[in-house]
């Protein structure tokens, strides 16, 4: 049983650093969101950069479709994260009035009825999700968008197997709680 704690907090550590990792990925966000808004209500930067080389690079469009891109890849990599710390979304006027073995008990079965099936099933699309995007060479509808959409994509891939991750580290220790030794249930909670 101890085994499985181990493996729990390994599991669990993955999505942290994940999300740690992803954190960081606000920094960037903030310098798109300012620059897009500088060069939307500042005429003559707007006008410097759509005569220039930099247009390319970081035209409007560009700039929105990477808040949008950014603002997705922050998520994907923090919910495992939320779920592995209970800030996420639940029934809490019920779960509360229930006793610690109770919770327990909902835990395993939502885990094992719902959350795990339907990760599998988001992971299974995601996956061909990703490779027909690839494939086709799908790039933005916009002339001057971002290309290589498969990357963005890609990242429901890895949100869906950080979120698994999570869900299986709650599984084991749920475990560990309802069916290890007395020694042990303190640790797994």
């Amino acid at each position: 049983m101890r085994l499985l704690l181990t493996f729990s907090d390994m599991l669990a550590k993955i999505s942290g650093i994940a999300a740690r990792l992803g954190s960081w990925l606000i920094i960037p966000l903030i310098l798109v969101i300012v620059y897009d808004v500088v060069t939307r209500k500042i005429v003559f930067i707007q006008q410097f950069v759509m005569n220039s080389w930099l247009y390319d690079f970081i035209s409007p469009t560009k700039l929105q479709e990477m808040e949008w891109h950014l603002h997705a890849m922050i998520f994907l990599l923090a919910y495992a994260l939320a779920y592995l710390n209970g800030t996420h979304v639940r029934v809490d006027i019920w779960r509360e009035q229930q006793s610690e073995r109770t919770r327990g008990w909902v835990e395993l079965l939502m885990l094992l009825v719902f959350a795990l099936p339907y990760c599998g099933v988001l992971v299974y699309q995601s996956w061909f999700f990703v490779v027909k995007s690839y494939v086709q060479g799908e790039g933005s509808a916009a002339l001057t968008g971002i290309p290589h959409r498969w990357v963005i994509k890609s990242f429901l891939l890895i949100g869906t197997g950080l979120l698994l991750s999570s869900l299986f580290a709650t599984l084991l220790r749920i475990l560990v709680y309802l069916f290890g030794p007395n020694a042990l249930r303190g640790e797994a909670l």
